[in-house]
């Protein structure tokens, strides 16, 4: 006697259990615009419900732990290779994912507006159990994404970032200003800054820090320069300060 096989659950079928059409299924699931957030979420409850899936989150909308963290990050594929923090960085979050036999989704965007729409997809479709969110900016829009859709973070940067969410971060402003007091200990006058992008929060506390460093030192002069954290913007940047005629020339550069 030969058993009759399940049927295989098919986009048809969730789109019968949630009254829609197929293209609508499928606009919620890549998250495109034209649906309300009702009819989104009838679907998403339908796949749950049938267990189906596009692709690898068949399983987890089953009802499955969702063992993968989301890491998007907002640089240009290039830049990423060449910026030594960002390969330490993953490298430590594989570290410790792999501890707990968990795995990194890593995406590269370009701009906020991609990345909430894709964190949010990647929440609702539940291919995430939570996510690391990287580089704020003053009123971020991930802020009030993450808590709307319920989602866990862990968000890197500054709690005046952050917005209550979960966070860890380096102390950007006691670094900033100890290296500005140690040159000036060591005799320097004129000091440099060769920073990141001026729209990143952490580059906006350590423009501050410096200056306010530098004026409560009473420094003769001290500039800032912004870059994309590149290594030939860098080098412009450093380049055209050295090459510049005193007393618009600084002895030393913190970078």
């Amino acid at each position: 006697m030969t058993a009759t096989p399940t049927p295989r659950v098919t986009i048809k079928d969730v789109a019968a259990r949630a009254g829609v059409s197929k293209g609508a299924v499928s606009l919620a699931f890549n998250h495109k615009p034209g649906l309300s957030e009702a009819t989104r979420d009838r679907i998403f409850r339908a796949a749950r419900e049938l267990g189906w899936a596009p692709n690898l989150t068949a399983r987890t909308l089953a009802g499955s732990r969702v063992d993968v963290i989301g890491l998007a990050i907002c640089r240009p594929a290039r830049l990423l290779g060449l910026e030594p923090f960002y390969m330490e960085f993953i490298s430590g979050v594989e570290s410790v994912l792999t501890e707990h036999s968990c795995s990194l989704l890593l995406r590269l965007v370009r701009n906020l507006d991609e990345e909430v729409g894709l964190q949010e997809s990647w929440w609702r479709g539940r291919q995430i159990g939570g996510s690391i969110l990287v580089d704020f900016r003053a009123d971020d829009p991930r802020v009030a994404a993450a808590q709307r859709l319920g989602m866990p973070v862990v968000a890197v940067g500054h709690p005046s970032l952050t917005g209550g969410l979960t966070s860890v971060w380096t102390d950007d402003a006691t670094a900033v200003t100890e290296a500005v007091r140690y040159l000036a200990a060591l005799g320097h006058r004129r000091i440099a800054r060769v920073g990141g992008a001026a729209a990143l929060g952490h580059t906006s506390i350590r423009t501050a820090a410096f200056d306010e460093a530098a004026g409560a030192l009473g420094l003769a002069g001290a500039w800032q320069v912004a870059t994309d954290f590149s290594g030939e913007a860098g080098a412009r940047a450093t380049r055209s300060l050295l090459t510049a005629a005193p007393p618009d020339r600084p002895t030393a550069v913190v970078y």
